[in-house]
């Protein structure tokens, strides 16, 4: 059982919502002996129209607790239309999560975001400390998703994603010494990824991987291209390896920017540090579009809607490909005997031939040479839409629970998730 006190279990392996929605992961955390994620929610209903922090905790990544709610919007003008994304820190024995507030105007449009913090002893209960600085200059309303660390020498840094006012997303970098004061250094990025801003830059990550500096970032407004198979989706989220430079505080790319996942749903991922110094992922299995996001089937079964990726662990490749395998205390797969009948399970696949797996009713994946191909036929439309890959795929990882499925195969280098129904 995942959720040990939930009275409703909807998946196997994945974290989910007992109602409402869900989406991003947040403030990603081992504190006092558990393991913390905390994640958007909306109780109410299955819309985006108020967010939450709901909240679990593990003492071993394997089994869940559902705890009380750690944040809702109660400060006028401020967060009082939302609490959205955000990271946590430990420091001085206490939990800090720091976060976007969301304000909206009587006809329920957003017209300001604040960035915030507060503080807990227990990481159960938050005492809120309010806006760590002011809204930058020369940036929309769409200012938001802090990622906190600390660096090598002793600063604290804090990047928020941003939109400017020439519809050119950005990622803005602050610094502090005393962990109170930020100031503000411009962006992390300047000069750098033209190509791969889009409008709006969401949920940047920056973390130390094996030796190396991995930057993560969901933009908005990407160019779909097909001949590649790249950015197909309506936003995507990509990666890019290389230096961050605590004096000049100006990260330099060291490779293209790559598409974390190349399946369908995966986005606004986030990492955190593991006990024993892994590096573990969890994303969200829910960007779609709002025609196709109000016809999931979940909603009319049961009013929830979305899940959380698997953790996944991390490494990069002396090539600097980031890989990607969920994390050992979840796997218990088994080969993959009759390709005909495929349910709830996990499943290696261990083959040099050429084969097809049907998942469900309306999902298809194909093995044809180097080439992995999943094949959806979509539920609020009927159309069918591909996604794919190529490379070493003699060793595939095949993951299905309820109602999404992780794909893990070319070395643990390409990943494909889906939702199906």
């Amino acid at each position: 059982m995942l959720i040990q006190n939930d009275k409703k279990h909807y998946e196997k392996y994945h974290l989910y919502p007992t109602h409402g929605l869900l989406n991003d992961p947040n403030g990603l955390i081992y504190f006092k002996e558990q393991y913390h994620v905390f994640f958007q929610w909306n109780p109410h209903d299955c819309n985006h129209k108020y967010k939450e922090w709901g909240h679990f905790v593990s003492d071993d990544l394997k089994t869940w607790s559902r705890v009380e709610t750690a944040l809702k919007p109660s400060i006028s003008g401020m967060d009082s239309a939302g609490i959205y994304s955000g990271t946590a820190f430990v420091k001085d024995d206490k939990l800090y999560v720091f976060y976007t507030g969301n304000v909206r105007n009587d006809a329920g449009q957003s017209i300001e975001s604040h960035q915030m913090w507060a503080v807990s002893e227990d990481g159960i209960h938050f005492t809120k400390l309010g806006e760590l600085f002011p809204h930058p200059e020369g940036f929309t309303k769409d200012v938001r998703d802090p990622k906190v660390w600390q660096g090598k020498n002793g600063h604290y840094f804090l990047m928020v994603g941003a939109r400017s006012t020439d519809d050119v997303g950005d990622i803005l970098l602050y610094e502090s010494v005393d962990f109170n004061d930020w100031q503000l250094h411009g962006s992390l990025i300047e000069g750098e990824l033209t190509e791969f801003r889009g409008y709006m830059i969401e949920c940047p990550d920056l973390i130390e991987i094996d030796g190396k500096y991995v930057l993560m970032f969901s933009p908005q407004g990407l160019p779909a291209d097909s001949v590649n198979h790249r950015y197909e989706n309506i936003h995507n989220t990509g990666y890019v390896v290389g230096v961050f430079d605590e004096e000049t505080m100006h990260f330099i790319p060291e490779t293209e920017f790559k598409e974390v996942d190349n399946g369908f749903e995966f986005y606004a991922p986030q990492t955190m540090h593991a006990k024993d110094g892994r590096k573990i992922m969890w994303g969200w299995a829910g960007m779609m579009t709002p025609e196709r996001e109000i016809m999931t089937p979940t909603i009319a079964n049961n009013q929830w809607v979305h899940v959380l990726s698997l953790p996944r662990e991390l490494h990069v490749t002396k090539e600097n490909i980031l890989t990607q395998k969920p994390i050992n205390e979840i796997l218990d797969p088994k080969p993959l005997k009759d390709f005909n009948e495929v349910s709830v399970g996990q499943y290696t696949i261990d083959s040099q031939a050429d084969w097809q797996i049907s998942i469900g009713n309306d999902v298809i994946l194909t093995r044809t040479g180097n080439q992995l191909v999943l094949s959806r036929r979509q539920w609020e439309s009927g159309d069918i839409e591909t996604r794919e890959i190529e490379g070493d795929i003699d060793n595939t990882l095949l993951i299905v629970d309820t109602d999404i499925v992780e794909i893990y195969t070319n070395h643990n280098q390409s990943v494909m998730t889906a939702r199906y129904f």
